[in-house]
């Protein structure tokens, strides 16, 4: 009997060190790599934000619950006010939320909602994304972080349905501020935040992330403050006047010629280089391109059309080789294939390195927003 334990053990040291590691933290069978939340649903999950719905799915596209929402939140960033035992008596008594709601009225979170916020009606429907700003709103506030004053009158006057709520709505400020941090974005090129649209769930696993990344922001003094302004950049100087019989669309490369300009970066940014938030890339002229997944972006489509001007796009019917796409405002790629109903990419950033070759479903891009930037003629 011992020769045979000891034989087992031999083999479980052998088994152990023959078998690869895997990064920790759980995965899910419905958010595959190529998904554009994959980052944050796994860094979500990783931390116990999140959890799955079972048979090892996470169900990214099914709505969220305000219960769910103050779940959510509560354990990423006030897992000391969960009590051990939910008071008796309560509209929640009895729920499997009960510990969660009642954290949720310690901190106020229905101040901005109606008045109906904290009862189980909207404790077991889905939350609006109006709604989800106003619990952000009041997480920003217990952790005391404002936002410049020029980024709140930006965002004031960039979301095309902020009219929506008017000036006494409880939701407005929020949806303000959330734009204003980078927490939420629109979903359409436009910016439109569409707030009466349900949560999903890959967008609560984003927005947990991004708010947590502005806290930390906060807490590390990195953050700008309420009146911190950017350094005034001098007017540039005006452009040369084209000569006689110049077009404005003489050095616009073909699709054909943007895709190969930006496939030979291959050859210095192979497939799985490491590439971080702690990246930037500054363009010939000493201006920098931004960092990350947009540093890598910028590369490329300097890369193929050089200082031609650039516009915005509107539908992904029309995005072609070499355009980028912000996705959600959370990450950038470039497309180097448009299919029927989907793009082939490369990206910087995409789980801490670059990537050449994902597909992502056109389906994926409109459920997160988009917003898409193009250097050929309209």
């Amino acid at each position: 009997m011992k020769r045979l334990l000891s034989l087992l053990l031999s083999l479980t040291v052998i088994i152990s060190l023959s078998v690869p590691a895997f990064a920790a933290g759980p995965s899910f069978l419905d958010v595959s790599q190529s998904h554009w939340a994959y980052q944050f649903v796994a860094q979500a999950a990783k931390e116990g934000w999140v959890s799955g719905v079972g048979n090892g799915k996470f169900n990214p596209n099914g709505k969220v619950t305000g219960a769910e929402w103050y779940t959510m939140v509560i354990r990423a960033f006030f897992p000391d006010k969960i009590p051990d035992e939910a008071p008796a008596g309560q509209w929640y008594s009895g729920k499997w939320y009960a510990p969660y709601a009642a954290a949720g009225d310690q901190l106020e979170f229905a101040e901005r909602l109606d008045d109906y916020a904290t009862s189980q009606d909207i404790a077991e429907r889905p939350l609006t994304r109006a709604e989800m700003a106003a619990v952000i709103f009041k997480v920003l506030s217990w952790y005391d972080v404002q936002a410049p004053e020029d980024k709140l009158t930006e965002a004031e006057q960039s979301i095309p349905d902020l009219n929506n709520y008017a000036l006494e709505d409880g939701r407005r400020g929020p949806i303000i501020k959330c734009y204003a941090l980078g927490i939420l974005a629109g979903t359409d090129s436009k910016g439109t935040f569409n707030g009466e649209a349900d949560m999903t769930r890959a967008q609560a696993a984003v927005t947990l992330c991004r708010l947590a990344d502005v806290i930390e922001a906060k807490e590390n003094g990195t953050l700008p403050g309420p009146d911190d302004k950017p350094d005034p950049k001098p007017d540039p100087e005006p452009e040369p006047e084209p000569e006689p019989g110049d077009q404005t669309t003489a050095n616009v490369p073909t699709e054909a010629e943007a895709y190969d300009a930006i496939m030979a970066l291959q050859q210095d940014y192979p497939q799985g280089m490491s590439w971080t938030n702690d990246n930037t890339w500054y363009d010939d002229k000493g201006n920098s391109r931004g960092k990350g997944c947009v540093a890598f972006a910028a590369l490329c489509q300097y890369t193929a059309f050089g200082d031609v001007p650039g516009h915005y796009v509107d539908s992904l019917d029309d995005v072609k080789v070499g355009d980028s796409i912000r996705i959600g405002n959370y990450h950038t790629v470039v497309v180097l294939e448009k299919k029927t109903n989907s793009v082939i990419v490369t990206e910087g950033n995409f789980d801490s390195i670059i990537n050449w070759g994902r597909e992502i479903p056109f389906s994926e891009i409109e459920s997160a927003g988009y917003k898409i930037y193009s250097y050929y003629p309209n």
